[in-house]
């Protein structure tokens, strides 16, 4: 069968550039006449209107995907903000604790600054540095030593009554012997009857109380009954408020007892103490008593002398 199609040369037609030159000249042509006339308003609203629900489908995922990154950056700036917030918090609370520790501090130093100015012997102000506990001995240390004044058998109060006795003063510091410590014993008497005892560190506690020891039953003592220093060892001034009774037992098979006893100092709380110097025997009372010694001799002398 005979092929009766054009040759190839024949079916060349219209050209790519013919077409892109009219495509071209006919879309200037309808967006002039369209700019001009709107000729193409309607049109463009009822695609606008038909197009809108798969536009509006189409933009979730990017519109999820804003909302999400908005929200994330959102929440870390919140998270941010409230951890500016409570630092700033902290600090102030922080700040408010400080001045209210340093507010009582000072109430403290002034008061034992007026101890210190109610005694009649020059104090040591000192500040509690180290706490040693064992279970045989309670002690402090002090930042105040021998190069301060301070010396061994220094009595130690803060302002609160009675608190210990330095048993050894170094060149820059001191150990002090807490007044709870079992071989420390304090001559004192009762505020409120005048009778004299002696406390001592209770034994087998927990080095916060104090017992007066064989006490008989027919003692005057009460409970809530203040004890003050006696004076009577040359080591406190008289008059210092030492303990409140707070515990007094049953007598069953013995006739004396050992009267539990509150320290008034602070002994586990207290960070500024006073060391009062040691009280020595003024030097004519040693001339006084050692002339009436030699006397006393020369009259026994005379006496046997025939």
């Amino acid at each position: 069968m005979l092929d009766r199609s054009p040759p190839a040369f024949f079916k060349q037609g219209t050209t790519a550039f013919t077409k892109l030159l009219v495509y071209t000249a006919l879309s200037l042509t309808l967006m002039t006449i369209d700019l001009r006339w709107t000729v193409g308003q309607p049109v463009r609203n009822v695609l606008a209107t038909s197009l809108f629900p798969v536009q509006w489908v189409l933009r979730q995922p990017v519109m999820g995907a804003q909302w999400l990154a908005e929200h994330a950056q959102t929440l870390g700036k919140a998270i941010e903000s409230n951890g500016l917030l409570s630092a700033r918090l902290l600090d102030q609370a922080l700040s408010v604790q400080q001045v209210g520790f340093l507010k009582l501090e000072n109430q403290r130093l002034q008061r034992l600054l007026d101890l210190q100015l109610s005694q009649d012997s020059e104090g040591i102000a000192a500040r509690v540095v180290a706490q040693t506990p064992t279970p045989y001995s309670n002690r402090v240390i002090l930042d105040k030593g021998s190069r301060d004044g301070v010396r061994a058998g220094s009595a130690v109060i803060d302002i609160y009554g009675v608190y210990g006795q330095v048993t050894r003063a170094y060149l820059l510091t001191s150990e002090v012997t807490l007044l709870t410590d079992r071989n420390l014993s304090t001559p004192v008497l009762n505020a409120r009857t005048g009778e004299r005892n002696v406390l001592f560190g209770e034994v087998g506690g927990d080095g916060t109380h104090l017992e007066l020891r064989f006490i008989s039953s027919n003692a005057d003592i009460q409970l809530g009954d203040v004890l003050m220093t006696s004076g009577i060892d040359g080591v406190y001034p008289p008059g210092l408020p030492v303990a409140t009774i707070v515990d007094i037992p049953q007598l069953m098979d013995t006739n004396y007892a050992s009267i539990r006893c509150k320290p008034q100092s602070h002994v586990n709380a207290t960070r500024h103490v006073l060391v009062m110097p040691v009280q020595e025997i003024p030097n004519k009372a040693l001339s006084a008593s050692a002339g009436s010694g030699a006397g006393a001799g020369a009259s026994e002398t005379e006496a046997v002398t025939p």
